[in-house]
């Protein structure tokens, strides 16, 4: 590792060490949005942007998928951690699914993570690695977020100076985080996870049968 991405790395140590506040979505397991949340969804996303387009390699299953399950998730949310192992069920079942992760940073602590995350993501890399090295880990750390970027073969000097809000890469990452936000909130989003197919608006509750099942429905109506 060279010397610019240790001294980096270790300034988003010392960031998650401090623990910096961060904007939230307002969104957590089974809750309500709040007010702060539902300001958020005046920040209406671009057109040009699609829902079930990822963010770089944020994404994980089929490139020639059929159909695009979009999930919400917090990497500080540990709902979303049990929420995983259905995806891999899913994916594993299902060689025509992909699944495209909307970041969030809802929970304290998950900014750091979503971050890195998207940074990952952008470039190119194997970013599934990163996602299940972070998700399976017992806790998000430093060492565990560090640990993350090794697995997916990422150079920690290419990533961008995460701490540093005025960064123009920085920037573009936190400015996609927002979009999620905003995201979440016009599909009438209440919870994470959540997830939906479509057009249709955000659900709870990652029930393999009823995941099947959606997906089912949206690739039959494909074909007509």
């Amino acid at each position: 590792m060279r010397l610019a991405g240790l001294r980096r790395l270790a300034t988003v140590v010392a960031l998650s060490l401090l623990g910096v506040a961060a904007p939230t979505s307002g969104l957590a397991q089974g809750s309500a949005t709040t007010d702060a949340a539902s300001d958020q969804a005046d920040q209406t996303p671009s057109a040009e942007l699609r829902i079930d387009e990822a963010f770089g390699r944020a994404w994980l299953g089929a490139s020639d998928a059929d159909v695009t399950l979009v999930v919400f998730a917090d990497y500080a949310c540990p709902a979303c951690r049990t929420a995983q192992p259905v995806i891999d069920q899913l994916l594993a079942q299902d060689h025509k699914l992909k699944v495209v992760y909307r970041l969030l940073d809802n929970d304290q602590g998950g900014r750091t993570a979503a971050l890195t995350s998207l940074a990952v993501a952008r470039q190119g890399a194997d970013w599934g690695k990163f996602h299940r090295a972070l998700d399976t880990a017992s806790d998000l750390t430093p060492k565990t977020i560090a640990d993350a970027i090794a697995a997916s073969g990422v150079d920690p000097a290419k990533l961008p100076h995460i701490e540093d809000a005025d960064d123009p890469e920085t920037a573009a990452l936190a400015d996609e985080l927002s979009h999620n936000d905003a995201f979440i909130n016009q599909r009438n989003g209440t919870a994470i996870p959540a997830w939906l197919i479509g057009d249709d608006p955000a659900q709870k509750g990652f029930d393999l049968p009823r995941l099947q099942a959606a997906i089912a429905k949206a690739r039959a109506a494909s074909k007509h």
